[in-house]
């Protein structure tokens, strides 16, 4: 025996037996603990999981669907050279659309670029990931302020649209099947949203605003001069699409001769000048047999479940995912209960992903909890040993609650499977010192003296445990590489519990188990001990 050892057990001797002597201030307290443990846990917020920082940014950039290509490459170009001038920024790489043979296709309206940041510590502009991000997107705006411009990481964007369809945190689906009254109803949330602590990057799906040229037949004109549908329909194919002449070959090769008028559409006077044919085989202009205007045409027309839908994205930036959503909710409740018949609304995105995890987890806990009190009372032979035990559960659970508060830390999906960890870790602490009693009663020895005989000869083994495992996990809560804000919150959790359980457990073992086999012998249900 070592000196420390000696020492250590003479001094929680000295204080196992002061706590004995007062077991209800004791159970007071830890009671009181755990009350406000939980109570302050209902402040923290929640969120799926914290994204790591990846060292690069994806920029997401949108304009209006009639924007050219060219004018959409120049303004690229700009952004870039913004880009390159702030002293955080390595290196860019941008894209315009992509290809109608990908997973994904969009249109020259819309583009990516890609930034590789230098390392955290050679940062002067800002001291974290968000406030580089807005700090990017207030250069960006300065610069080209036509652009829709969203801010995010790589592997986080493609994650979300994978796992939700949208790039963005938040996702708002509205469904119906009116596409004006859909985008009115969009822009009014966005409104809403805008004004909530923590929105970033707010937009609203662009579902209208295509220019279309619209040549409508006016049939009353059109017998009055002659004109047959068929020749207006050919000379609408022909301004556009084109018309096919005939076929072109060299060698074996055939090709379509197709006939394009060379007409700039964007004037309606020229296209209204176009000849028309006649019955008669004269020729009119076609503004005289049709009516030719300029609308606005849906850009895109998105469907799910057989239904229209539009998006409002937001990321959130600053607070925690699911605080965000419940006050966005509470900004647009009146207007959800005044919904046109047939128009619903969906809550998307991480959000979605966090409430279909958290359902998950409880279902899963309980069940872990069942099965872990199942096999305490398999190996321990008696419900009245493995209730003491699980007393311990509580003390994990508002140590990892109280890190968590300590550190700043919302609750995540992480931290939900750290709390798992945690538990089990205190519940084996529990074992050995109700085994360690288990044989100590068995030599006949008195209850009240065998729980704290048995507290002195588990203590070195409890601590050594205990202390293991917070040893291993200490690098894991304090890392600061990429991939540490996932680990982070499951490490913080499992080293609170760990303390909390080891410190309390040392006492309310020794009470809770005396309390139960103590029953138990009144009763006569204690077991016959081998």
């Amino acid at each position: 025996h070592s000196k420390f050892w000696d020492k250590l057990t003479e001094r929680y001797h000295k204080i196992l037996l002061s706590g004995l002597s007062h077991k209800k201030e004791i159970i007071i307290i830890a009671s009181s603990i755990f009350a406000l443990s939980i109570l302050l846990g209902s402040t923290i917020g929640s969120e799926f999981f914290s994204w790591f920082d990846e060292g690069e940014l994806a920029i997401d950039i949108k304009r209006l669907p009639s924007t050219a290509i060219n004018h959409s490459r120049y303004l690229n170009t700009q952004i870039e050279k913004q880009l390159l001038k702030i002293p955080e920024v390595l290196s860019t790489v941008s894209r315009m659309g992509r290809g109608e043979s990908a997973a994904e296709p969009i249109g020259s309206d819309e583009g990516e670029i890609m930034v590789k940041l230098k390392p955290k510590k050679e940062w002067k502009s800002a001291t974290n990931l968000d406030t580089m991000m807005e700090y990017i997107k207030k250069k960006i705006i300065q610069s080209v302020p036509s652009s829709y411009v969203s801010l995010s990481q790589p592997i986080e964007n493609r994650v979300n649209a994978l796992l939700a369809g949208s790039k963005a945190d938040v996702v708002i689906k509205i469904y119906g099947n009116d596409l004006n009254g859909l985008k009115e109803i969009a822009d009014n949330f966005a409104e809403k949203i805008k004004s909530v602590r923590g929105a970033a990057d707010l937009r609203v799906q662009r579902i209208l605003g295509l220019p279309l040229l619209e040549i409508r037949p006016n049939r009353r004109k059109m017998a009055r001069y002659g004109v047959r549908m068929d020749e207006i329909l050919t000379v609408t194919q022909t301004l556009r699409v084109g018309a096919n002449a005939g076929k072109v070959f060299e060698d074996f090769k055939r090709f379509d001769l197709v006939i394009r008028l060379d007409v700039d559409v964007s004037n309606l006077n020229y296209v209204g000048d176009i000849p028309v044919l006649t019955e008669n085989g004269n020729t009119v202009p076609l503004d005289l047999v049709a009516d030719i205007k300029k609308v606005e045409g849906p850009a895109a027309i998105y469907r799910e479940g057989l239904q229209r839908r539009i998006f409002v994205e937001v990321n959130v930036r600053g607070r925690d995912l699911v605080g965000f959503v419940s006050d966005a909710q509470a900004a647009v409740s009146d207007i959800v209960k005044n919904l046109p018949k047939g128009t619903r609304v969906e809550w998307g995105g991480q959000f979605e992903n966090f409430t279909r995890a958290k359902n998950r987890l409880m279902l899963v806990v309980p069940i872990a909890l069942t099965i872990i009190f199942g096999m305490l009372m398999a190996a321990l032979g008696s419900v009245f040993y493995a209730m003491g035990v699980f007393m311990v559960v509580p003390l994990a659970l508002m140590g990892g609650i109280l890190s968590l508060i300590l550190r700043g830390l919302p609750f995540s999906i992480p931290a939900g499977v750290g709390f798992i960890a945690v538990s089990g870790i205190a519940v084996l602490n529990g074992v050995v010192y109700a085994s360690t009693l288990k044989q100590i009663l068995s030599r006949g020895v008195e209850l009240k003296i065998a729980v704290v005989d048995a507290a002195l000869e588990s203590l070195r083994a409890i601590i050594t445990t205990g202390s293991v495992a917070l040893i291993g996990f200490i690098p894991m809560a304090i890392s600061t590489s990429s991939g540490a804000e996932i680990q982070r919150p499951l490490a913080t959790v499992v080293i609170g519990g760990i303390l909390t359980a080891t410190i309390f457990s040392s006492f309310i073992l020794p009470i809770a188990l005396e309390f139960f086999l103590g029953f138990a012998k009144e009763k006569k249900k204690m077991p016959q001990i081998d």
